[in-house]
């Protein structure tokens, strides 16, 4: 009987980086729509939201290839 790898860390973390990334696209809208032009935040959210789906790209392609 042939023992499959457990891929269900790889599922679960690029699951998370795809929350993290919604949670980021979430968050610069809210800042693109502010109603306090001068009211800046500090968080580079287009950076997060675009590490988030490279990190959630690349651990479901190794989930789905059973690395």
């Amino acid at each position: 009987m042939s023992q499959l790898p457990d891929l269900s860390g790889w599922a679960i973390a690029g699951g998370v980086a795809v929350l993290i990334a919604a949670t980021a696209a979430i968050a610069e809208r809210r800042r693109n729509n502010r109603k306090n032009i001068d009211k800046v935040g500090f968080m580079p959210w287009p950076f997060i939201m675009v590490m988030a789906l490279l990190f959630a790209a690349i651990s479901i392609g190794l989930a789905l290839k059973g690395f």
